[in-house]
């Protein structure tokens, strides 16, 4: 089985006809180094394969290339997975936050590979390629666990022009076409630009429109961890909002949950012990508290009719699924809705098989998925590679880790295999790579 030699090979143009869609937040390509467990340069990219004309309905097509709808990123445990999809949320935060001074703290969350004598005194890079109303930008940066060392931004139609540069020196050089030169004159003269900061969010604090879009583009991306920490307040957020609160619960009826109604839990300020209510903050005490989430069933008599409704616990009485999937309903319907792009860390976690592959089809229907969001998740369910009309092998990624600790990630595509070759057989029988070694597993426990 050997490796193509080039994955860029990967952009064609399609005899499909362009359709008048809607480009606004699509990932092309993300690329990274030195980031935990990824020592050498590693390359997530979403431009769909030459070498397949099935599923066309999984791929969006833009001027020059398509796109995968969605991708799915196996590999064994502590191979990389969940650090492939930190890796970028790190970049997100970079971005989001540099250049704020209350929320700055990158430097803290910053990770290079330690695994050597080399990687952890060297920078990391960060890169991505996306689509924004219909141009093409490659934005990137470079840094070490102190300060911004490099920074880049391009755009492209025909050819790629420089917008703006910053090589870790007193210079920046920008294109007074597309970055406002007064705000950047400004900032410095004032010596506002900081080393810990990105100078395209610098310029959106300033309102530049074009750093302003790209901030947008990136909090576009929802990166959702398996996390069961981050789940009650995503839901609580989601929950304050009506319009998504009525939707959300319409997407829970349609998966067969029983749920009817999703409510926060409050409780008055009174009916808290008094030691409770003297650590609370004094503008706490002027409204209820949210003491968790209530669920609504329905309920029935001894003849089986409908006889109300009853609340119960999300916490308490609810499965593990039920709560994983509510605080994924408003991600999922957002992401649809603004044609924004959703990484869900461990889909299949705590969901039933039928669910998840659901999910992904959701994203896959150009018919439901009209503003081409795209959805990008990891798992270990390999029967989901077994289904015959959900992906295609393009849109299959292997993350694999070596003796030394590095991980890295290869598309199912770059494999040479027969066009009736079954994947999740290959995959099971290691051929790609990204499934544990378990032959000694408890030999030596009676030892």
């Amino acid at each position: 089985m050997s490796i193509k030699s080039s994955t860029f090979a990967r952009k064609i143009q399609y005899e499909m006809p362009l359709r008048p869609e809607i480009f606004k937040t699509m990932l092309v390509q993300f690329k990274f180094n030195n980031y935990k467990c990824f020592k050498e340069e590693t390359v997530f990219n979403v431009v769909a394969s030459n070498y397949y004309r099935e599923k066309m309905e999984n791929l969006i097509q833009v001027p020059q290339y398509a796109l995968l709808r969605t991708a799915a990123v196996y590999g064994a445990n502590a191979s990389g997975k969940t650090k492939l999809f930190q890796a970028f949320n790190f970049m997100r935060e970079v971005v989001q936050t540099s250049a704020d001074k209350q929320s700055n703290n990158w430097q803290k969350s910053y990770a290079p590979f330690l695994l050597d004598t080399y990687s952890s005194d060297h920078p990391s890079v960060f890169e991505v390629v996306f689509l924004m109303d219909g141009i093409q930008y490659r934005y990137g940066f470079e840094l070490n666990s102190e300060r911004i060392t490099a920074e880049w931004l391009f755009r492209k139609r025909s050819k790629e022009i420089r917008l703006l540069e910053f090589d870790g020196g007193k210079s920046i050089y920008y294109n007074e076409k597309y970055i406002n030169s007064k705000i950047i004159k400004n900032l410095e003269e004032a010596n506002m630009f900081r080393i810990n900061s990105l100078i395209v969010s610098s310029l959106s604090l300033w309102n530049d429109t074009l750093s302003s879009n790209i901030l947008n583009w990136f909090r576009r991306n929802n990166v959702i961890s398996a996390s069961l920490n981050t789940m009650a307040p995503r839901i609580l957020t989601a929950l304050e909002l009506p319009k998504m609160k009525e939707k959300m619960i319409n997407f829970l009826r349609s998966a067969d949950l029983g749920i009817f109604d999703v409510t926060p839990n409050e409780i008055s300020i009174d009916d808290l012990p008094n030691e409770i209510r003297r650590m609370l903050p004094e503008d706490a005490i002027n409204g209820p508290i949210v003491s968790g989430i209530s669920i609504s069933h329905k309920r029935y008599d001894e003849r089986h009719l409908p006889s109300g409704y009853v609340k119960l616990s999300l916490e308490k009485d609810e499965s593990y699924g039920t709560y994983r999937f509510l605080s994924l309903a408003a991600p999922i319907i957002d992401a649809l809705e603004n044609g924004s792009v959703l990484w869900i860390d461990e889909i299949d976690n705590g969901l039933h098989y039928d669910l998840v592959r659901s999910l992904i089809s959701l994203f896959q229907d150009p018919e439901i998925n009209v503003r081409n969001a795209q959805l990008i998740i990891n798992t270990h369910n390999i029967s989901l590679i077994d289904e015959a009309d959900l992906f295609r092998r393009d849109q299959i990624f292997i993350v694999k880790k070596d003796r030394y600790g590095e991980a890295s990630l290869i598309p199912v595509s770059d494999f040479s295999l027969r066009e009736t070759a079954k994947v999740g057989k290959l995959y099971r029988e290691g051929r790609f790579g990204g499934v544990p070694y378990l032959e000694k597993l408890g030999k030596n426990i009676n030892k």
